[in-house]
């Protein structure tokens, strides 16, 4: 796979994701200024599980 390819796929995987994306985007900005790990792993695996889905791979 090239890089642009990727590159397209995880876009495609964002851009259908966007009810995920805008949901762990609230929880990091909502505690921007107390961030640390794992702060937000509940929406973000969310996020991640629908990416990976919708370009049918996992990392």
């Amino acid at each position: 796979m090239t890089r642009s390819k990727g590159v397209g796929l995880l876009a495609q995987g964002v851009a259908s994701c966007s009810t995920q994306a805008t949901v762990y985007g609230q929880c990091v900005a909502s505690r921007y200024q107390d961030v640390h790990k794992d702060m937000c792993a509940k929406e973000f695996e969310a996020f991640k599980q629908c990416v990976q889905k919708v370009v049918k791979k996992k990392w």
